[in-house]
């Protein structure tokens, strides 16, 4: 959110009749969230003598938290800037054949760029749940649940994103293209899943579940 737009305003763009913001801002702000989380849960661990054996390793985990948050909200603007350009190149004239052409191939240039977006988020939210199964793992256990909050939000995420991928392309002509995106999308919600029940284990050891 370039604009420094509140939650609320967002939400209030999300909830509106307009087709942007729509799910990919908000699946890359779930991923922000979960990074939040993540980074916290280190917080409330670095600096304490009792896990100082896992101080450098946490300090390390809020650097890569940050960044993946920063990233994370960065793709909120890209996605909305995605749609757009689908959203002109299907406003294309398309009287003659030349014209026809030129608007095929911007709408798939387009359909292209608009994957990218949720396919970032995607990738960053699956690196957010590595940091909170490391989180869950060697964080201060009084809030390991919240290193589960940012699991449970960080598959969330990727799942969310994945959806918008899959949207554009169910509609790309080039089915080799579309077949290797859907090849990521799989690999990728796969890895948050494996990623979200590492976590989740680790988290209900430390609650003494």
């Amino acid at each position: 959110m370039s604009d420094e737009r509140g939650i609320a305003d967002f939400l209030e763009a999300l909830g509106s009749s307009a087709p942007a913001p729509g799910g990919g801002a908000a699946s890359a702000l779930a991923g922000a969230l979960a990074a939040a989380l993540a980074e916290m849960v280190a917080q409330l661990t670095v600096g304490r003598p009792k896990y100082q054996g896992v101080d450098a390793s946490m300090r390390a985990l809020i650097a890569r938290a940050r960044a993946a948050r920063v990233d994370l909200l960065a793709a909120m603007d890209d996605d909305a800037r995605a749609y757009g350009a689908v959203a002109t190149a299907y406003k294309l004239t398309k009287a003659s054949d030349e014209e026809r052409a030129a608007r095929g191939a911007a709408i798939q240039d387009a359909l292209r760029g608009a994957m990218r977006p949720p396919l970032r988020v995607m990738e960053r939210a699956c690196e957010v749940l590595e940091l909170a199964e490391e989180a869950a793992s060697a964080g201060n256990p009084s809030v390991a649940s919240d290193a589960g909050c940012a699991a449970l939000i960080g598959e969330a995420a990727v799942r969310a994103a994945a959806l918008n991928v899959l949207a554009n392309v169910a509609l790309l002509r080039d089915e080799g293209e579309a077949e290797r995106a859907r090849l990521d999308v799989a690999r990728l919600e796969e890895r948050a899943a494996a990623l979200r029940e590492h976590t989740m284990a680790a988290v209900h050891t430390r609650l003494g579940g």
